[in-house]
This record gives structure tokens, sequence and C-alpha cells, in this order.
């Protein structure tokens, strides 16, 4: 077990690691030192003043397929501000060289600058997935760097993910790098130390230790604050099943305010699993789930169909009949919307419809 003599010297060792990898944001960049240029003007260096994107990929990624033309958009979009360069890492060490013809069949999906890593089969990493991709712990393609005109990484991550608002942010200078890297360097340390405390969590609650549970997440945290963010919800509900219901009052309070007040998401999931139907609670602080409801709500700006739905279940379970009504309207109106773009949400807009109706009939009963 993760008693306080093993969590301890876990956790009091992250606060200075504040370099779990070699390369990290904020760092300057590596160099460009490719086998090939396929196409395009070759970089030698980081121009002063000039923003980079360095996108690896390889032929044989179906991911990399899908990210390519839409870094292609983007490298029209950004033309003459944004120099973008794909280069090709692990490739199949089995299968023939084939970047130039893989290139050349993407055709105008993929105008921008294009290098290759390797030229020919081998054993080893090439240098820029040694110097990049390794050495900033990314073990999955497609991954993009962006680099300022300062020549240091400003963004590292999915190029299908998270990559436009960065982009935007850096473009208009924006971008509190400082800022973002300390935050990726929490979420990045604690990568080693999130699995080992899940996985000792879980085994407690199997048990139905819920005190043995609640002392791994209160320690945890006491020893790391930034860990909160990850197990306050987690910690809620071990209250509710340790029956200290006052405590967990209180605690979720906290929770919606302060802990995860600007997660949407995690707001969402915390007042749909209180008012779920069917769900482990059967009794919830339904006045919570409307507080968390309606600060997801505010967050996503009122256009997503699901948290809109839950505000209206957990309207509904807190005895606002009518103004259940209304915001479920709203939620069915948004499925709607949400159905005519993508016709495999239909069920969505049918469950949406069936809970509006549940509200209308008792409403007619009260």
């Amino acid at each position: 077990m993760l008693t306080t003599l093993l969590i301890a010297p876990l956790l009091q060792a992250a606060p200075q690691a504040e370099r779990p990898f070699p390369l990290m944001l904020g760092d300057r960049a590596p160099a460009i030192q490719v086998a090939e240029w396929v196409q395009g003007t070759p970089v030698t260096r980081f121009e002063p003043g000039k923003l980079y994107v360095v996108e690896f990929w390889a032929t044989w990624c179906g991911p990399c397929k899908v990210a390519i033309p839409h870094l292609n958009e983007l490298s029209k979009k950004y033309a003459g501000q944004v120099q973008f360069v794909g280069v090709s890492v692990w490739e199949q060490k089995d299968q023939p060289y084939s970047v130039p013809q893989f290139v050349k069949k993407m055709g105008d999906k993929m105008t921008y600058t294009v290098a290759a890593d390797l030229n020919a089969p081998s054993e080893d990493d090439g240098p820029m997935a040694t110097s990049w991709m390794k050495a900033s712990g990314r073990d999955g393609i497609p991954a993009a760097f962006i680099v300022n005109g300062e020549g240091r990484i400003a963004w590292i991550g999915n190029p299908l993910s998270g990559i436009d608002e960065a982009l935007s942010q850096i473009v208009a200078g924006k971008w509190d790098l400082d800022a973002v890297a300390k935050k990726y360097a929490l979420d990045m340390r604690l990568q080693g130390v999130l699995p080992k405390l899940r996985e000792e969590i879980t085994r407690f609650k199997k048990s139905k230790d819920f005190a043995g549970a609640l002392k791994t997440i209160e320690t945890a945290i006491a020893q790391d604050p930034g860990l909160e963010s990850y197990f306050g919800t987690t910690k809620y509900f071990l209250l509710l099943d340790a029956q200290r219901t006052a405590d967990a009052a209180t605690y979720g309070q906290r929770l919606v305010t302060q802990v995860i007040a600007d997660n949407a998401m995690a707001l969402n999931s915390l007042a749909w699993t209180i008012v779920e139907p069917g769900g482990k609670v059967k009794q919830g602080d339904y006045a919570l789930a409307v507080k968390a409801a309606e600060r997801a709500v505010q967050l996503l700006e009122g256009k997503d169909a699901s948290t809109m739905d839950t505000l209206g279940l957990a309207l509904f379970k807190s005895g606002q009949v009518a103004r259940a009504i209304e915001v479920q309207e709203k939620a069915v109106a948004l499925a709607k919307e949400e159905v005519a773009k993508d016709p495999k949400l239909a069920d969505l807009e049918t469950d949406l419809r069936g809970r509006l109706d549940e509200f209308k009939n008792a409403k007619k009963n009260l």
C-alpha cells in the first residue's frame, strides 16, 4: 500500500523535477538535422523574429494523414508569418524508403516544406527523432513543436488538437510562454505520479476501504497541491462512500468554486455523476450539481447540448421544474443542430427529448 512513507518520497522529489525530460517548453529549439530535404526551401537555422512549426509524421501513420491537410491549411493561412516543416521519422525498417513518393501523392494537400530524418532503413533513430521527439518524451505521432521568434519552443502537442489556438496567440504576441511552460512542466512531472496513485486508490476502493483511499489522496495533495485538480472529484465521491456527508458538502463547494472552477468537462462530469439516472448516487447534493452544471454551461457559452442537458436534469431533481423545462428545450435545440452536422448523434436528440417529455409530464402532475 502507498502509505505516507511510500508516497512521500515519490512526491517530495516531484517539485524538484521541473525538467522530467531534457527538452521542455521554453527551451531553445534543437538544430534541424535531416538526411534529405524532400520538398520546399530547406531550413538551416531558426531566424530571429520568425516563427516555425516543426511537425513529425510517418508514411504509415493514419492520424498523420489526417493532420497533414490541416497543417497545410494553416501553412497557407500564416504564409509569410510561419514556416512549416514536416519531418518524416520512424519509417518502418522493413519497408523501402518512400517519403518522396508519399509527398508527391499528397499533392496540393501537402505543399509546405518536407524533410526526412533518415532516407534509408535503419535500426537507429535519426537525429531529429532523438533530439526532438525522444528528448521531449514524445513517443507518438503526429507531434508538432512551435518555435517562437526567439528560437524557443513555445508549444508541443498533437497537431490535431490545440495547435490552432496556440498558433493564433503566438502570432498575435499574446502567448504567455512562461506561464504555459510552468503548467506544461507540472503536467509532464505528474505523468509519472498519476498512474501509481490511481492504481493504489482503485485497490482501496475495490476493497471498500474508503478511508484508505481518502488518506492516499489527501497525503498526495499535501505533498503536491497540483494533484488536487486530478483527484478532487474522486475525493468528493469517496467522502460520500465513507458516509461523511457533511464533509462532502463542504468539499464539494471548494471543488466547484476553486479546484475545477475553470474546467467545464470536470464540472459537467461531477454534476452528471450526482444526478445520473440509475447512478451510484441515490440522493445527491442537487444544489451542488446545479452550481457545477451552471458553471460548465457558462464556460461553454451555452453551446453544448450534453452540458445543457446535465443542467436541465440537475434543476429538475432540485425541484426547479419550470426552469428545468426551459433549459431542456435549449438542450434539445442544440442537439438538433448537432445532429444536422452529424447524423450519428441522432440518439442524443432522442434521449434529450425523452427527458424533456418527462419534465413536462411531471409539471402537469404538480
